[in-house]
């Protein structure tokens, strides 16, 4: 079974590869506008990437500001940030 911690990371990993994956097929739609292909690759990594962020913020908590508030609280500063050592 997967730990906390390499699930956490796991999961972040998951979010930067659907990123890094629409970045890439954005820049080439710059170029090739039309490409259904490359269309259909974005919005796909896109809706990955939201599902993936999704499901950390419902574990970890709030990635950017944007996602955080939400509640009687601020809980963008709760917990440690994602780069930071979760067994400290």
């Amino acid at each position: 079974m997967m730990n906390n911690n390499n699930r956490r990371e796991s999961l972040m990993r998951k979010i930067q590869m659907y990123a890094f994956t629409a970045h890439e097929c954005a820049l080439y739609l710059d170029c090739h506008p039309d490409n259904q292909q490359a269309l259909n690759k974005h919005a796909r990594a896109i809706k990955s990437m939201k599902e993936a962020v999704e499901q950390y913020e419902g574990l970890y908590g709030p990635l950017t500001k944007e996602s955080a508030g939400g509640g009687d609280y601020w809980n963008w500063v709760k917990g440690k940030w994602p780069w930071q050592n979760q067994e400290d």
